[in-house]
C-alpha cells in the first residue's frame, strides 16, 4: 500500500482567506505535503487552479452554508448554493461528491463576537459521508477564553489542539454503529493578517503552519502518477472508502501509522468490512512509541503502549484506533483513525 500526506479545509482569496491559491500551494509543497483540497466559501472558483505544484497536488471544492450548518463539498464540478441543510447535502449527492459536516461542536470565544459559533444544529440529515471530527481553527478559537491566554496561543497556537471534542466523536460512533459515516480533520485556514501596533503583524491560522498540525493521511493500492486527473481519482476514492486516518503532526508526524485486522489468510484495512471468524486479530504500527487504544462501538476495547500493537478480536463490532504520544510531563492526542467493520 502507498501512503500520502494532505491537509484541507483551506480558504484563499477567493472567499475569506488572506493568501492566494498559488502562494498556498507552494507553501504545502514546502511543508512536504502531497496534496491539499481548498474550500472556498460559496464558489469553485480554485477549480481552475488545480493541478500539480512542484511535487504538490491542488484538488478544489467548497464550503457551504453561512450562519449554521457548514457543509465541505469535495469531487464536484458545479456550485452549490446555501440552504437548508438536507437539501444541501442532497445537491451535494447529485453530483456524487463527498460531502461533511464540518466543525459540529464549536464552543466559542468571549473574545470573538461574543461567544459566536457555526455549529452544525440539525441532526435530522441523513446522507453525508462525513463528519470533521477535528478542526485547528475552531479549536483555536474555543481555546481563546481570555486575553492573557489569547496571548500565549498566538505565541505558541499547537497548544490549543487538545484532541477531537468527546461529543463529536460520541456522535460519530454512534454513526458508524448504523452506517458508514468517516471522520475528516480540517485546517480551516484562512491566513488572517491582525494588526498589532503600528508594525506587528500577527497571523491567525497561518497555513504554512497549518500545514504541520492537522493532516489528512491516505493509503491506497495505487502509486500516484504525476497525472493531475488520475491522482485526484486516486485522493477521492481513498476518501470514499475510509482509508485515511488523520493526525496532529505538529510535534511527531504519523507517516508510517499502519493499522490493519487480520487473519492467518488475509487482512483488512480501514473502511473495509470483515466476516468476523476465529483468529482474527488487529495489527497496530506506530512510528514512534504511543499509548495506542483500540476502541470498540465507542468504548475501549484493548490499550498498548509501544510502537507495535497486536490485539485479539473476538467479537463483532467497528473498530478504530486512538493513539497519543508523550509530550513534556502528559499526553498529547495524535492519531485519529477511520474504523474497520467487523461483521
Amino acid at each position: 500500500m502507498h501512503s500520502y500526506t494532505g491537509n484541507m479545509h483551506l480558504h484563499s482569496q477567493y472567499s475569506d482567506g488572506f493568501d492566494s491559491v498559488q502562494q498556498i500551494a507552494r507553501m504545502a509543497e514546502q511543508a512536504g505535503l502531497d496534496f491539499i483540497i481548498m474550500t472556498d466559501h460559496f464558489n469553485l472558483k480554485a477549480l481552475a487552479d488545480e493541478g500539480y505544484y512542484g511535487s504538490l497536488l491542488l484538488l478544489a471544492g467548497m464550503e457551504i452554508n453561512d450562519e449554521e450548518n457548514h457543509y465541505l463539498a469535495l469531487d464536484i464540478k458545479e456550485v452549490i448554493s446555501n440552504g437548508e441543510a438536507q437539501t444541501v447535502i442532497e445537491e451535494v449527492n447529485k453530483q456524487q461528491g463527498i460531502g461533511i459536516i464540518a466543525h459540529p461542536d464549536e464552543k466559542g470565544s468571549p473574545l470573538y463576537q461574543n461567544y459566536r459559533t457555526f455549529k452544525w444544529n440539525d441532526w435530522s440529515v441523513t446522507g453525508f459521508q462525513g463528519i470533521e471530527v477535528w478542526n485547528y481553527l475552531s479549536q483555536f478559537k474555543d481555546e481563546v477564553t481570555g486575553v492573557l491566554r489569547g496571548i500565549y496561543l498566538l505565541c505558541f497556537p499547537q497548544a490549543a489542539l487538545k484532541g477531537p471534542y468527546k461529543e463529536t466523536i460520541t456522535r460519530l460512533d454512534q454513526y458508524q454503529q448504523k452506517q458508514k459515516i468517516f471522520a475528516f480533520g480540517g485546517s480551516d485556514a484562512h491566513g488572517i493578517k491582525v494588526k498589532a501596533g503600528p508594525v506587528l503583524v500577527l497571523t491567525i491560522s497561518a497555513y504554512d503552519f497549518c500545514f504541520r498540525c492537522i493532516n489528512t493521511h491516505i493509503i491506497t493500492d495505487k502509486k500516484m502518477t504525476r497525472v493531475p486527473e488520475t491522482d485526484k481519482e486516486i485522493i477521492y476514492e481513498a476518501l470514499r472508502k475510509g482509508r485515511f486516518w488523520i493526525s496532529f503532526d505538529y510535534y511527531k508526524s504519523s507517516r508510517g501509522f499502519d493499522f490493519t485486522i487480520r487473519s492467518p489468510e488475509q487482512k483488512w484495512f480501514m473502511g473495509d468490512d470483515v466476516p468476523w471468524q476465529p483468529g482474527l486479530y488487529a495489527d497496530i504500527k506506530t512510528p514512534y512509541k504511543a499509548q495506542v487504544k483500540l476502541m470498540k462501538d465507542g468504548q475501549l476495547y484493548g490499550e498498548n503502549y509501544g510502537s507495535k500493537h497486536r490485539f485479539p478480536v473476538n467479537k463483532k463490532g467497528v473498530y478504530r484506533v486512538e493513539a497519543l504520544h508523550k509530550h513534556f510531563f502528559g499526553s498529547q492526542w495524535w492519531i485519529f483513525s477511520n474504523p474497520i467493520w467487523v461483521t
